[in-house]
């Protein structure tokens, strides 16, 4: 579950309460060697210059929320940050899955696609994890589709 301090772009609504999130990486879902070499490669640049991305699924009772973070200076300063309330009658799927490059290179990731499209995170935790998570996050969802 994703630590509310580390979101620090998220304000709760009243009477809001976090039910549970996801993080990782967006920008690269290659299971590849090659590409995660490459993409190690530049990790490191971006090690030194202090540049971080992030992205972060955050459920509420009320609500799903998407951020997507970038730091620079090892997070002393904001770089870029996009918050959006994902409207839950928009999602369309909510998914996790495996893929594996050359049998030995193997990622979890976690997708949802909604009306403006699709989001993919590289997760790095559990599939149980990311399995409970997208269950909490369906349960969210049909609770919106069924009126009381």
């Amino acid at each position: 579950m994703v630590a509310l301090k580390e979101v620090k772009e998220l304000t709760l609504l009243e009477g809001e309460t976090l039910v549970d999130g996801v993080q990782g990486d967006a920008w690269n879902d290659s299971p590849n060697p090659i590409a995660r070499l490459i993409s190690a490669i530049a990790k490191i640049f971006w090690l030194i210059l202090g540049i971080r991305l992030r992205t972060y699924v955050v459920v509420t009772n009320l609500r799903i929320v998407q951020i997507e973070r970038k730091t620079i200076l090892w997070g002393l300063l904001k770089g870029n940050f996009l918050v959006l309330t994902l409207n839950r009658n928009s999602i369309s799927s909510v998914g996790y899955g495996m893929q594996s490059s050359w049998f030995i290179s193997r990622k979890y990731y976690f997708a949802l696609a909604n009306a403006s499209g699709l989001t993919k995170i590289t997760y790095k935790g559990s599939k149980e994890q990311l399995a409970q998570f997208c269950s909490n996050l369906d349960k969210l969802i049909a609770s919106s589709n069924n009126p009381v």
